[in-house]
């Protein structure tokens, strides 16, 4: 049973981190053929535009051996948005390390502190009732530009660094091992003990997510440079509907990068979160069922 819940999981990580993420940036890629018709467009407007080049010969490619091989191109989209699942999944890494490098480790700092500045410039008493008003009325604000110039996730929820704590004192006491208060290795040792003790978590659940959110945020970040290229080079020869809502697709496009860039970051938190809890329940369940 053990065997087969490790290969279900596994197989969970390999749908949800690399096949659909790798579908969904396919198809988008190949979408534009809905928009316009590709065998309308003049050979020398085709040539002069790389996005409509590689549309024209990818459309005919698949005009001609879907029909014939139908179970064989199925087969071969298949791997291929399996590898594009793997090559998205480690530049979306690359994207939120450089990205958190230059933010939240860089630009951000200062600008807090500029903000800070300035706010005690201007209220001198942070507890008058027209700062603490001022300061609700702008906390959505706050929040929304919080989510998108900040690129690190928290690793677990501010209340569970009780918790945590209590798991390294608990560990240190029994084992004698001077373990490193550091939330990755905590989180791995919690893997590790949940495993062995056949406890069903949903670790595995909130970190294939993760790793789905983090892929799709980058996918539609390139969408959205990909369609505006696109409505760029062919916008003469899209029908007048299509062209109407063309605003609309690009802003439907930086809508859903927002999104999963907001739930990547929540599902590694839910993920430190569920580690946590579930080790300070194992190490703490005798001492919690005798009371």
């Amino acid at each position: 049973m053990n065997d087969f819940f490790s290969k279900l999981e596994n197989f969970l990580f390999d749908i949800l981190g690399l096949i659909l993420p790798g579908a969904i940036f396919l198809m988008i890629l190949l979408s534009p053929v809905l928009f316009v018709n590709i065998d309308g467009v003049p050979a020398a407007t085709v040539d002069g535009s790389v996005i409509l080049s590689a549309l024209q010969t990818v459309y005919h490619i698949l005009k001609i051996n879907w029909a014939a091989y139908p179970k064989s191109s199925l087969t071969i989209l298949t791997i291929i948005a399996y590898l594009m699942g793997h090559t998205v999944k480690v530049f979306s890494r690359i994207k939120y390390e450089l990205l958190t490098a230059v933010f939240d480790d860089g630009l951000n700092r200062p600008v807090i502190s500029g903000y800070e500045r300035i706010c005690g410039w201007l209220f001198r008493n942070p507890s008058s009732p027209v700062y603490l008003r001022l300061k609700e009325l702008l906390r959505p604000l706050g929040t929304v530009l919080e989510y998108l110039f900040t690129f690190r996730a928290a690793d677990f929820f501010a209340g569970d660094a009780v918790l945590k704590e209590n798991c390294l004192q608990l560990v240190k006491s029994r084992l004698s091992v001077d373990y490193p208060d550091d939330t990755r290795l905590v989180t791995k040792l919690s893997g590790v003990i949940t495993t062995q003790e056949s406890m069903k978590t949903l670790g595995p659940f909130f970190l294939a997510k993760y790793n789905l959110y983090r892929s799709l945020a980058l996918i539609f970040v390139i969408t959205t440079l990909y369609y505006i290229g696109f409505f760029r080079v062919a916008g003469a020869f899209i029908s007048p509907s299509i062209q109407e809502i063309s605003r609309l697709i690009v802003t439907t496009m930086v809508i859903l990068w927002f999104t999963f860039h907001v739930k990547y970051k929540r599902y590694w938190t839910l993920y430190g979160d569920e580690r946590i809890v579930s080790l300070f329940y194992i190490l703490n369940k005798k001492k919690l069922y005798e009371g």
